[in-house]
């Protein structure tokens, strides 16, 4: 494979007329590591990776891919392939014709074409369907075609835009698994897109939630999760009950949290005395029936999913979902709660 090269985005924007689709963001993408870009739809995801792959040229700023600047770069002059939603394969060729096709300009013989496309075949699991035709092809196995089509190449740098939206679930967390330990095992730069923010935990080293063109937030899936830096975050990555709250006082970094009839200790995170929002993951929330203690409510829906039980609450605070691994505290429709949280899952964010 090629060396993985780090992708640098320095105060990058692209605007379509009075459109501002991606507006100044800066980040960084270590070599060998998988970043994924992840918000809703129309917040700039997909034109940042087009702007890595040379589909898109940015209005201002600097695009970096290892040493080299690209910011003015055809996409054909880059040392980068990607995996697109749709696939884009050709129906016409077959499996192997299909991996092979990007090697047709190397100086490779045909011979050795043919052995690196069944070369990399082997890695995506597909040894023995180089002569099927890709309509023959269930939809997890021509997203290994396209996968191998596209490492074949040994790029710097491998996008994927979307590349499981149109596999069922369970596939989905198959081929997320594949994807993850193939980009491991092989050290390769990748940069990933999609809204899916389970998928994007999954497979990221580091993930880049966007909003309104916008970095809101980059980090682990971890430091996502236990600290969002806004309400947007906090319901985006992993989801949450956002609960108005106020902070009595802060001692230190920790702050005194009132909400509803109850007072919390929270990390302050850099917050001071006044309105703000308690983020309450869904599974933070403990419920004990019998409804005796400082904050109450009252269950309104109740599901059993074979896993896990889900709950929506009426309560004092608001509206509260919940998610609950026992499956012994099978609460029905109107009984009376007593509400208290868990240790970890919650977080202040500014209001």
């Amino acid at each position: 494979m090629s060396t993985p090269a780090a992708v640098e985005f320095t105060n990058v924007s692209r605007r379509f007329g009075p459109v501002v689709a991606v507006d100044s963001i800066s980040f960084r993408v270590e070599p060998g590591t998988l970043v994924t870009l992840l918000g809703p739809s129309g917040c700039g995801k997909t034109t940042t990776l087009r702007m890595i792959a040379g589909l898109e040229m940015p209005s201002d700023g600097a695009i970096r891919i290892g040493e080299r600047d690209v910011t003015r770069v055809s996409a054909a002059e880059r040392d980068v392939s990607m995996v697109f939603q749709s696939y884009a394969l050709f129906p016409h060729m077959n499996v192997l014709e299909n991996v092979g096709y990007g090697l047709a300009v190397s100086p490779m013989t045909a011979a050795q074409r043919d052995e690196k496309a069944r070369a990399f075949l082997r890695k995506v699991g597909l040894e023995g369907y180089e002569k099927r035709q890709i309509g023959a092809l269930s939809g997890g196995q021509q997203q290994r075609v396209a996968l191998a089509r596209a490492l074949v190449l040994e790029p710097q740098v491998l996008l994927f835009d979307e590349p499981l939206s149109n596999l069922d679930a369970k596939l989905r967390r198959r081929m997320r698994d594949e994807i993850r330990d193939l980009q491991r095992e092989l050290g390769i730069t990748a940069v990933y897109v999609t809204h899916d923010q389970e998928e994007a935990m999954a497979v990221s080293d580091k993930i880049v939630v966007m909003k309104d063109g916008h970095i809101a937030q980059m980090g682990t899936p971890d430091e996502l999760y236990e600290a969002p830096v806004d309400r947007f975050v906090a319901d985006f990555i992993g989801g949450a009950n956002l609960i108005d709250c106020e902070i009595a006082g802060v001692e230190g970094d920790t702050a005194r949290v009132a909400v509803g009839g109850t007072t919390l200790s929270q990390p302050a995170r850099g917050l001071r005395s006044g309105p703000a929002t308690l983020a309450i993951r869904y599974a933070a929330v403990r419920l004990q029936a019998g409804g005796a203690g400082a904050l109450t409510g009252t269950v309104r829906k109740a599901t059993y999913l074979g896993s896990h039980r889900e709950f929506t609450i009426d309560s004092p605070i608001g509206e509260l979902f919940v998610i609950e691994p026992d499956l012994s505290n099978s609460l029905t429709v109107g009984a009376p709660v007593a509400i208290t949280f868990r240790d970890r899952g919650l977080a202040l964010v500014a209001r």
